[in-house]
């Protein structure tokens, strides 16, 4: 029979507090660790929305045109103004997207996406915005692209 006093039984407890603490010293790092990250993604899409609000119209205007000209089906070239218009809702609908993806992951708040959303509502009353839908279908998040058709469903005239 072994006693606590046994200096193999204090080795083995000592060894065994000793990783305990080690795994909850890595478990607080995890945590805190993630938690910046989380934190890095918010702060990236807030600056790329910054910068979406106080950018200029400096677009390359001939590769969106082809862009909707090819899935519009279209002939016409677009106006100058469509294509700005249609830039800027493109930058738009790429921000919202990465807002819904962080949503997604549970890495920002129902209250914060909802304002997100609000955003997208708003963009969506644009006659343009369905057109920008559609032409860009497949390019972005499927669950995303989803999501916006039922925005756009739900601002359809009710028969």
């Amino acid at each position: 029979m072994t006693s606590v006093t046994d200096p193999t039984v204090i080795l083995a407890i000592g060894q065994t507090l000793v990783i305990t603490l080690t795994l909850v010293v890595f478990i607080f790092q995890f945590r805190s660790q993630e938690k910046a990250i989380r934190e890095s993604a918010y702060q990236n899409l807030l600056g790329r929305y910054h910068e979406y609000i106080l950018s200029s119209d400096s677009a390359d205007s001939r590769m969106l045109s082809r862009l909707f000209q090819a899935r519009s089906g279209s002939s016409t070239k677009p106006s100058d103004e469509d294509v700005a218009v249609y830039r800027r809702l493109m930058i738009a609908y790429g921000i919202i997207e990465e807002a819904y993806g962080l949503y997604n992951r549970g890495w920002i708040e129902e209250a914060t996406w909802e304002q997100w959303d609000a955003w997208l509502r708003a963009l969506a009353q644009n006659p343009s915005f369905s057109m920008l839908h559609t032409a860009t279908a497949g390019m972005f998040d499927k669950e995303f692209q989803d999501h916006v058709s039922q925005v756009l469903d739900s601002m359809k005239p009710q028969s």
